[in-house]
């Protein structure tokens, strides 16, 4: 599992879209877009403003896939 899925899992779980997920984050959706469709990695600062908006997520989870979610 890589951040994309990670990220997607997140999504999953607070049952939000890809256009919702990204305005909640305060990501462009081209961006996000971009990121989730596997076309680019994600910067620090895309992976900032979602551990920003989802400040109960763990993040060596995030970035690594090592620990809990939460």
């Amino acid at each position: 599992m890589d951040i994309t899925d990670r990220v997607k899992l997140i999504m999953t779980d607070m049952g939000l879209s890809s256009t919702d997920f990204a305005e909640k984050s305060g990501i462009q959706q081209s961006t996000f877009s971009h990121f989730i469709n596997g076309r680019n990695k994600p910067s620090l600062d895309v992976v900032m403003k979602i551990r920003e908006a989802c400040s109960d997520i763990n993040l060596e989870w995030l970035l690594y896939g090592t620990g809990e979610m939460r």
